[in-house]
């Protein structure tokens, strides 16, 4: 077998990315996923498609089904996690998992409290990051009505628990009726909550800080990205982003990065309040963020510094990326296409005109066309005609 394999996890739109950045640089890739028709096992680039037992509901048989994967091979394959959920499987079961793989991924009591969206906003607030006001929610909470101001937004203190309960980011709470109702069923669900102001302003307020650190916690890869728009409208997942250096921003990103020892690649999001002109966190996920192609075509390939590192190649550090690098996932940004338009936030002209100024998107390559016409004739069943929709 070929030496020196990088095994994505999770192969939605993250790992489609993940696998065509290191693909195209030579690599031998293999994908792993439990879940049998997510898009990058359908990649050309994808040259070993191994299905395996789910990490959340069946770790145990999913573990020893790496192990027996990592004992096949001569020299132990790069892990690269795409997903939260399996960023802790590997911190859970890194000291097995080391003897047969390689990977580079917060250390455990760091991720614990990345993955606590509690603990990392307490921690942002000792380093001096701006946070939107949050309150914490359990037994105990001594929140009054008088504290709140709504609408606020509820959402879980572990964002994966969240939204493989709920699938979505977040509640929005417009009144004390609702707050009952919504922080009722968190507790029949078993999870705990925080509630946060709204950071009023567009999408285009929304950025993203996105670095790699080796092992001795040295930066050798950054880069920064806009949300132009996202779907949900106002709580989702950026649909087309557009990469533009911030210097302050970054500064402040870095400054969160650094101060809590952070290893490996993450990506921070801001929102600019401009009440006040301040960027203000809303999360730091701990793994490649869904556009990490955008950062590839941008200049700055994480999954292959990633990779390299992990095999032991001395790297220097790039820390600067080509702007206006525009990325889409065509079918979710119609659908915000939709929602802004309502709003008035959005003309058609406009939107219209920014598809082709595409670089790179979330699922069609022409050197890689089966992931994209999977991808749209899924999602295409679930859109209604434009003109249903904008009337």
């Amino acid at each position: 077998m070929k030496e020196n394999i990088g095994l994505v996890l999770n192969l939605d739109s993250n790992g489609l990315g993940v696998i065509r950045s290191l693909g195209r640089a030579g690599i031998d890739v293999w994908g792993g996923d439990f879940i049998p028709k997510n898009v990058g096992l359908y990649s050309r680039f994808c040259k070993k498609k191994i299905i395996l037992p789910s990490p959340l509901s069946n770790p145990d048989k999913c573990l020893e089904k790496l192990i027996i994967i990592g004992k096949e091979v001569s020299t132990k394959p790069v892990l690269l996690p795409t997903a939260d959920y399996w960023v802790i499987f590997l911190s859970k079961y890194q000291t097995e998992l080391s003897n047969y793989f390689r990977f580079n991924i917060p250390e455990s009591g760091i991720l614990d409290t990345i993955v606590d969206k509690a603990k990392q906003y307490q921690w942002a607030e000792k380093l001096g990051i701006p946070i939107p006001k949050t309150y914490y929610l359990n037994e105990d909470s001594d929140i009054h009505e008088n504290d709140l101001t709504y609408p606020i937004f509820m959402k879980g203190r572990s964002g994966h628990k969240w939204a493989t309960t709920f699938g979505n980011k977040g509640f929005v709470v417009n009144n004390s009726d609702e707050f009952s109702k919504y922080y009722e069923i968190t507790r029949k669900n078993n999870i705990d909550a925080i509630v946060q102001e709204i950071i009023p302003g567009p999408n285009k307020n929304h950025y993203k800080v996105c670095a790699y650190y080796n092992k001795n916690k040295k930066l050798l890869a950054l880069f920064s990205t806009q949300k132009a728009r996202q779907y949900p409208v106002d709580f989702g997942v950026g649909s087309y982003m557009i990469s533009k250096r911030v210097d302050n921003l970054i500064e402040l990103g870095l400054k969160f990065f650094e101060g809590i020892g952070y290893t490996g690649v993450g990506s921070i999001e801001f929102k600019l309040d401009e009440r006040d002109n301040q960027f203000k966190l809303i999360e730091l996920n701990p793994r490649l963020w869904q556009q990490n192609i955008q950062a590839t075509y941008s200049g700055v390939n994480f999954p292959l510094i990633n990779f390299l590192d992990c095999i032991g190649v001395e790297l220097g550090s790039i820390l600067n990326f080509k702007e206006n690098v525009r990325w889409l996932d065509a079918i979710q940004d119609f659908q915000s296409f939709i929602g802004n338009y309502k709003k008035g936030d959005v003309k058609f002209f406009e939107w219209f005109i920014s598809l082709f100024k595409s670089n790179c998107f979330a699922y069609f390559a022409w050197d890689d066309l089966l992931p994209g016409w999977k991808n749209s004739n899924f999602g295409l069943k679930y859109l209604k005609l434009p003109y249903k929709l904008i009337k």
